[in-house]
Formats: structure tokens, C-alpha cells, sequence
């Protein structure tokens, strides 16, 4: 596949997002945290487009989705592990799949469809060892929203997919930047520390300027439906990581859900290629004016 350049890097990044973000909200509110990502993120884009940027109605939108995402997942992130984090995030296909067929008028095969229901059984079974008593109802709900409109940017980033990349996500962070720190007068606590320079780092620079992009070059390339079911091997990297660092070894009922998750990869993507019946295909949707600036 030509998107496995950008997939590669893509998933390796976002499996380590939530360690350092958790790491890094020891020592800064969710809103200045975010707030200070934001920033890091657009002036690295900003600098990337050379100044250029991108002005429309769904532009904006999508800066707005991207900040409903971000909130949420920082605040839930609060209140469970980034393990927790990680995997009730990977909810996302679920929404992103009818999303993106209702919104965009993409066809969704049966068997994409198909494997993205088992590959998120796999998540399911992959975490049900870590989901024993230390996860709150409140911290659970607020990552599922956050899958919500994580999936909701995905496909509004799709249907923008004409537009520069770049000058489209510089308008996007500075748009989270404004809301972050319009909020961050409401809890302002920051405590400024090298370990946390690091982890502003990682999450504004490569959780975030270089992430997002990959993310939306992904989306240029690949439909929803399929891209969606392929990063569920994202936890599956956290999976390795935690061996290598602990050397504890996973449970059966982990490897199971390992198991799942490649079955459903497989299914989207290699068998999914041979069979595209058609599962809901409405009217494609209207073509989008663009305006830049």
C-alpha cells in the first residue's frame, strides 16, 4: 500500500502521545497543556507553509472538532491511564465509518465494514485485563467523546482533502490555540519543569504538527473505512513496548485480542480490495468551494 510510508511513522507516534501527555498533565491544567501544544503545532506549521494559510467555514470547523477531540481526550486522560486512554480512543472507526459514508458519501464495503467490528473486538479483548477497577465511569465517557470527534475531524479533514495539508492545519491549531487559552483562565496551574518542556515537545512537535499532517495525507490517500481499521495496530505497539520495558508478558485473553485486531486489518485492507460490496452508499456530497487566503 503507497500510505504505509505515512501509516508507519503515524502509528508509532500516536502509540506514545498518551505517555507523554499523561506524563505531561502532572504539571499543567489539560487547558494550558493543550494550549501550549497548540501553539508549538502551529508555529511549526506555520513555518512549514511559509506563512500561507487557509480560511473557510469548514476549515474552521474542523478546528473546532479538533479542539472537542483534544479536550476531551486531555481531561479523560486525567482520570485513567494512558494505556485506558489509548485503547477507548481506538473507538474511533465506529463513528468514522458511518461518518464518513453518511457525511461523504464514501462506499463502505461489507467486509471493511466487517473488519472494523473485529478489530475493534480485538481492542476490546486486548484491554479488558487493564479495565479492572481503576477506570472511571466519567474519565471513559469523556475518551469515548473524544473518539467521537476525533472521528468527526477525520472525516471533515476527507472532504477538504483538495486543500493544502499544511496552510489547512495551521488555521486548525491556531483555532485550538484560541480556545485553550481562552479556557485556561479557568484553571491556569502550570508548573514549568525539563520534564515537561520534553513532553510539550513531543506532543506540540511530533504529536502534533508532525502527526496531524501524516494524518491528513493518510486521509488524501485512503477512504475512511480502511484507513480507520489499519491504525487499530497502534495499541499493538504499546502492547511490545510494555514487554520491552517491563518484560512482563501479555495474558491469553491479550493475545486474543491481538489476534482480532490483525484478523480485522486483514479483512479491510487485503481481502477487502477483493470484495467491495457495497454496504450504504448515499448521493455523493456537494462539491466544496474553496477560499484561501
Amino acid at each position: 500500500m503507497a500510505a504505509t510510508k505515512y501509516l508507519v511513522p503515524y502509528i508509532l507516534i500516536t502509540a506514545f502521545a498518551y505517555v507523554f501527555a499523561k506524563d505531561g498533565l502532572a504539571f499543567a491544567s489539560p487547558f494550558v497543556y493543550g494550549a501550549l501544544t497548540a501553539l508549538i503545532t502551529c508555529v511549526m506549521l506555520l513555518i512549514s507553509s511559509r506563512g500561507h494559510v487557509i480560511i473557510n467555514r469548514d476549515t474552521l470547523l474542523i478546528g473546532v472538532f479538533y479542539w472537542l477531540s483534544g479536550v476531551t481526550w486531555l481531561f479523560g486522560l486525567e482520570l485513567i491511564s494512558a494505556a485506558q486512554s489509548a485503547i477507548l480512543s481506538f473507538t474511533m472507526p465506529l463513528f468514522a465509518i458511518p461518518l464518513s459514508v453518511y457525511l461523504l458519501g464514501e462506499r463502505a464495503s461489507k467486509i471493511e465494514a466487517y473488519g472494523a467490528l473485529v478489530g475493534f473486538g480485538g481492542i476490546i479483548l486486548y484491554n479488558l485485563p487493564l479495565l479492572g477497577g481503576t477506570v472511571t465511569i466519567i474519565g471513559g465517557l469523556l475518551t469515548l467523546v473524544d473518539a467521537f470527534f476525533w472521528a468527526l475531524f477525520s472525516v471533515y479533514m476527507r472532504k477538504v482533502r483538495v486543500q493544502d495539508p499544511r496552510q489547512t492545519l495551521v488555521t486548525t491549531s491556531f483555532v485550538c490555540m484560541l480556545l485553550y487559552g481562552a479556557f485556561s483562565v479557568t484553571d491556569p496551574y502550570f508548573t514549568p519543569t525539563f520534564g515537561l518542556a520534553i513532553d510539550l515537545t513531543y506532543s506540540g512537535a511530533i504529536g502534533g504538527a508532525l502527526s496531524i499532517f501524516l494524518w491528513m495525507v493518510l486521509i488524501k490517500t485512503e477512504k475512511i473505512s480502511r484507513l480507520t481499521t489499519l491504525i487499530f495496530i497502534a495499541p499493538i505497539v504499546t502492547l511490545i513496548y510494555g514487554v520491552a520495558t517491563t518484560g512482563i508478558l501479555p495474558d491469553d485473553l491479550t493475545l486474543a485480542g491481538v489476534a482480532l485486531i490483525f484478523i480485522g486489518i486483514y479483512a479491510s485492507t487485503v481481502h477487502g480490495r477483493r470484495k467491495e460490496t457495497v454496504v450504504i452508499a448515499p448521493l455523493p456530497a456537494s462539491p466544496i468551494p474553496e477560499h484561501g487566503s
